[in-house]
């Protein structure tokens, strides 16, 4: 580079005063090439009497210049004078928005004007009045179009209707002034809502008109649901009404006869026998109250400081001596007391009807269907439970106690309370005898179970049942009956509720006896899971022995209902402590609800035969029996089990091919026990494939071939 260019280049960047030519190279100039790029750099040196910003030439920029448009096609309308607005705006304050230059329509196009002002008319002021934001001085078609929400269909049979216009015809300014004046004076005319001019949609405005549509969508679903469960709902109206447990008239029960109430002088002599009593040992007490049942009279002492609970506890057969009373129970304290109850037998045993507890308010007022009345409590109210919180209950004591009539009340009362659509019965009775008038209603799910096979068999598949319901619960997502059925209803599935079960066993012995392992495996499984799916037991039997009640069966039965036992072993057996053997009998009994350790004393409501007669009859004419398990596939099931063993057909052709049979022989060819060989030898000897035993040599094969 030669020293002029050099200075050239010096003068170019900090003499802003100066302005040569652009630099070339040499390269640049002999090619001549003739597109230069013009490049200008200002920088800024500290110099002093610097400028504060460097001059620059500004560079040439085409203007792209639209054309104007001639005075014929538009008009620039003057400015209003200032009218202030309602609300102001936020860009535009109080003055309204400055309007758009309107396009007026071509000459060639218009028409006369008793031919374009109808089709003005229909054009112009098709608004919506749905649209929250309508301008009542917009004249112009274009805006109406833009403030519409919903297109305008295009006038396709009004401009057809148009005539051809000659070329001669011809329309002033002023007559298309004076009809515009028309048509906005038309526009004021009409009757429209005044909505702000400078009102502006914000996003919230716009959530919020999202947020209406979203909820008319939401409704209109909703219409449609409720219009198909409406039609599931009129169905069901339409239906002829059935009756339920309702109908059942409480005058098939006999009423409570009016006896006369225990005389106040016998508890009167009862109370003065026992403070001498106390006073002749030396036992600083003294007797507080007494309160008298329908059985039983409870006397509450109460002890002095010091004078300890095992003290009194031990004058049980002196105090028992002393009131001449067949035998006294001790409740050592009473639960929520300061006292020691003594119960003492009544002169007179009054009886507890089943008319009486339905009649209570307990009984009533509770919505369960399972809802079961025992009997009357030691101050003669009534005691009412559920069988949803027992879950499963076991009712032992000696014969004549009072076990069946326990049973018999709570079916009863179960009759009463629940249709048969909502609880089911299944019912085992090795007796044959005590639930045999339950035959025929519509509760249940088999006839009576009589035989003791069969009674295994139908719990077996009481579990089935039990394991069908829950993978039904799996598959609707839900954990109990209760969620389950409140589904079926919402959704209309009423054929797929569920009913309650409940099983009753009226002699556990008996089933024990026969097949100890199935039953106890069977009720144990039940017991155990169950509940959840509306499946409950009800076990009664009068021999509480550890053979019959096994450990299994009393860890999964909470609730135990206790009778008059014999023996402290007995009820030991049954509740786990001491007190059974000290009841009276006839109903009298001891109740250990579930998740209570307190034993309550009852006495059990009693039924009679004529009242079961009745009620059942009624409820017979309610609806037919609609067995789940028919008497046939008890009897298939029967076969089913005593069917021959998979091995049989094999063992006959082994048997004919080797021309002899013998238990040890299968043993070894087909590698298996015993008993198995001997029931396939005794199997072929029934059907006279082979002969009887002959001492110790083979049996002989007496068919050729099969």
């Amino acid at each position: 580079m030669k020293w002029k260019d050099l200075r050239s280049q010096w003068n170019r960047l900090f003499n802003d005063e100066t302005t040569e030519e652009v630099w070339k190279s040499p390269h640049e100039q002999y090619n001549n090439v003739s597109k230069s790029l013009e490049t200008r750099v200002a920088y800024q040196y500290p110099k002093r009497k610097l400028p504060t910003s460097p001059t620059r030439q500004t560079r040439y920029s085409k203007q792209v210049t639209k054309k104007s448009e001639t005075v014929e096609n538009s008009s620039v309308e003057k400015r209003q004078p200032f009218k202030p607005s309602d609300i102001p705006s936020p860009v535009h304050g109080f003055r309204n928005r400055r309007k758009e230059t309107e396009k007026l329509i071509p000459l060639t196009n218009i028409v006369k004007d008793e031919k374009i002002k109808p089709i003005q008319e229909k054009e112009t002021f098709r608004v919506s009045n749905e649209h929250p934001f309508i301008d009542e001085n917009v004249t112009e078609t274009k805006s109406l179009e833009k403030a519409e929400v919903r297109p305008q269909p295009p006038i396709q049979d009004e401009t057809e209707e148009i005539t051809s216009i000659n070329s001669n015809d011809t329309v002033t300014s002023q007559d298309f002034e004076s009809e515009r004046n028309t048509v906005t004076e038309n526009n004021r005319n009409r009757e429209t809502k005044n909505y702000p001019l400078n009102v502006v949609m914000t996003p919230r405005d716009k959530h919020l008109l999202r947020r209406k549509e979203l909820m008319k969508q939401n409704e209109k679903r909703e219409s449609e649901q409720a219009e198909k469960t409406g039609v599931v709902y009129k169905e069901i109206e339409q239906q002829p009404q059935r009756k339920t447990a309702e109908s059942i008239p409480l005058f098939l029960l006999e009423d409570q006869p009016s006896t006369d109430p225990q005389h106040s002088s016998w508890m009167q002599e009862q109370t003065e026998i026992l403070q001498q009593t106390f006073d002749h040992f030396r036992i600083n007490a003294k007797v507080i109250d007494a309160k008298q049942g329908p059985t039983v009279t409870r006397f509450e002492i109460q002890p002095a400081p010091g004078v300890k609970v095992s003290k009194i506890k031990s004058l049980t057969d002196d105090i028992k001596l002393n009131l001449a009373a067949k035998d006294i129970r001790m409740e050592a304290p009473i639960p929520g007391k300061h006292a020691i109850g003594i119960e003492i037998p009544n002169e007179r045993q009054e009886p507890v009807f089943l008319h009486k507890l339905i009649q209570s308010n307990d009984y009533k007022s509770s919505v369960s269907p399972l809802t079961v009345a025992l009997g009357a409590d030691i101050e003669g109210k009534p005691v009412v439970t559920d069988l949803m919180k027992m879950p499963h209950g076991l009712i032992a004591g000696a014969t004549g106690s009072g076990k069946s009539v326990c049973i018999n009340t709570m079916l009863i009362s179960l009759l009463y309370k629940a249709s048969h659509e909502d609880v089911k019965f299944l019912m085992i009775d090795p007796k044959m005898v005590e639930l045999a008038p339950y035959n025929g209603i519509p509760h249940l799910v088999s006839p009576v179970i009589t035989d003791v096979k069969a009674a295994t068999f139908a719990l077996k598949w009481a579990v089935q049942e039990m394991e069908s319901r829950y993978e039904a619960f799996v598959e609707e997502e839900v954990r109990d009956i209760n969620r389950f059925n409140e589904k079926m209803i919402k959704q209309g599935r009423l054929d797929k509720k569920m009913p309650y079960m409940v099983i009753i066993i009226d002699e556990l012995a008996d089933l024990m006896m026969s097949a100890p392992q199935d039953v106890e495996d069977a009720i144990c499984r039940i017991a155990q899971k169950a509940r959840a799916c509306g499946m409950h037991l009800l076990i009664a039997t009068q021999r509480p022995s550890v053979d019959v009640i096994t450990g299994l069966i009393k860890a999964n039965v909470p609730t135990r209902i206790a009778f008059s036992v014999s023996s402290q072993v007995d009820s030991r057996t049954i509740l786990d402590t001491n007190g059974a053997e000290k009841l009276l009998g006839k109903g009298d009994m001891l109740f250990v609800e579930n998740g209570s350790r307190h034993m309550s004393r009852i006495q059990g409501a009693f039924v009679s035969d004529q009242e079961i007669e009745r009620v059942t009859s009624h409820v017979r004419k309610i609806a037919e029996p609609n067995y789940i398990l028919e008497p046939e596939q008890w009897v298939k099931q029967l076969e089913t089990d005593e069917e021959i063993d998979d091995l049989y057909e094999e063992a006959v052709d082994f048997v004919i091919d080797h021309n002899g049979a013998s238990v040890s022989l299968l043993q070894r060819r087909f590698r298996i026990g015993y008993n198995r060989a001997a029931r396939l030898i005794d199997a072929m000897e029934s059907e006279g494939i082979i002969s009887g035993q002959n001492g110790s040599k083979p049996r002989e094969v007496l068919i050729s071939q099969r």
